[in-house]
């Protein structure tokens, strides 16, 4: 919601509404808030967690859907009379939990175009920027560049829609897992021991064992996934692939060339200095290697945290081509919970990304990587499959959460 408008002269207001600059219009920031119960897809009152600024006749957008306010029910205006299901083209009335973000627009706070390249954060009329119609939202980096945030959706262990179509999954952890060893006997805990998750929406995962452990690199409890082990023995650690097996069978998730993919995953790490490798990215489907040593495979491009510091690095390879290194130019500490992602483009193009610290399990506001050295193509027709690797330093690592891995379709 915003003021300064409402209270303008008659020519400001034109000049604001046709997109005149001035110099008395200033940047706002939208407001949001948040449910205090989950709703239901057919409720027609809601109750804010905060005011927030809210008024009749102003709207609601809450992860696709738009609603408008149209009475208030309580003195606080906190509760509201509400109708549902207004986003033109986007996402009908539908059930949203307490933790989705709820923004309150006024009418012209909601656009129907998207952005692109540089802007300036002072020079923007409302921060972030939303088109209600495709369900995007845009934020103006302090850098200058618009950075476009992951959708908000509800948890879900089901393929979501995202813009122009592209599916998506997404992991929580909090469903049922089976978990074998790829004989069909119980997972086991011996080093270089191959395993088999079932009952994930991402579909097959297999990981692989590094070190023989007494606790499992395959824990998952309170929605997240463990993958600490027991923290007891050098380079111990595990590398995971994500839907699919590990081999050089025609099971790989994207042929470069043909179709592309991202993967991304939220992670918690409580001792950077116990980190010798954490990694996610895309390699070449093949058999898992000893050691975890990701660089020996054909071809790769990854980003994570490859020594103690806890630096945030990228780096890919080519076959035969070599490897090609970029430093993200940041440093994850002690106890942070970051999000890392890496896309590949249909013509086999990687990208990366990473996210500021977080407090909670929030939606990432991703900042894409400088890339100098890497970036170029990978070699057409190669099968590609997601996967994370970790590996501890010395005989204390640290705990090691994720919190959620998605996958979900490049353009």
């Amino acid at each position: 919601m915003i003021t300064n408008l409402r209270n303008a002269t008659p020519w400001l207001a034109l000049a604001v509404l046709l997109g005149v600059p001035t110099a008395a219009h200033a940047q706002v920031q939208i407001d949001h808030s948040t449910f205090t119960a989950a709703v239901t897809a057919t409720a027609r009152t809601i109750t804010l967690s905060a005011a927030s600024g809210s008024a009749a006749g102003e709207y609601l957008y809450v992860e696709g859907e738009l609603m408008q306010l149209q009475s208030a029910v309580n003195a606080s205006t906190t509760e509201w009379n509400v109708r549902r299901g207004l986003s033109d083209g986007a996402t009908p009335a539908r059930a949203h939990p307490t933790t989705a973000i709820v923004w309150i627009l006024d009418p012209e706070e909601g656009r129907v175009f998207n952005v692109a390249g540089t802007c300036t954060p002072v020079n923007e009329r409302f921060l972030p920027h939303i088109n209600t119609k495709e369900n995007r939202i845009f934020d103006c980096s302090a850098t200058g560049r618009w950075n476009e945030r992951e959708r908000e959706t509800n948890h879900v262990q089901s393929a979501q829609m995202i813009h122009g179509g592209r599916p998506r999954l997404r992991d929580e952890f909090n469903g049922g897992y089976l978990v074998m060893q790829d004989d069909g006997t119980a997972k086991s805990l011996t080093d270089a021991e191959e395993n088999f998750v079932y009952g994930s929406p991402l579909g097959a995962i297999e990981y692989r064992e590094e070190q023989t452990k007494t606790a499992s690199s395959w824990v998952t409890i309170n929605g997240q996934l463990d993958i600490s082990g027991d923290n007891t023995t050098s380079a111990e650690g595990v590398e995971i692939v994500w839907g699919a097996s590990s081999d050089a069978a025609l099971n790989q998730v994207i042929e470069l060339g043909t179709n592309g993919a991202c993967i991304s995953a939220m992670i918690t790490v409580t001792d950077i200095s116990g980190i010798d490798e954490l990694v996610i990215g895309f390699r070449q489907n093949e058999a898992f290697v000893d050691a975890i040593l990701y660089e020996t495979y054909d071809e790769y491009a990854i980003i994570g945290i490859q020594d103690t510091a806890g630096d945030v690095d990228v780096e890919d390879e080519e076959a035969g081509a070599g490897v090609q290194n970029d430093d993200a130019v940041v440093t994850w500490a002690d106890g942070e919970r970051r999000a890392l992602k890496v896309c590949i483009s249909s013509g086999g193009v990687p990208t990366f990304y990473y996210t500021a610290a977080s407090p909670d399990n929030e939606e990432p506001i991703y900042v894409q990587v400088t890339t100098t050295n890497t970036g170029d193509a990978l070699t057409a027709g190669d099968g590609m499959v997601p996967f994370l690797a970790f590996l501890i330093s010395g005989t204390d690592g640290p705990d090691v959460t994720v919190q959620w891995v998605q996958l979900e379709t490049a353009p």
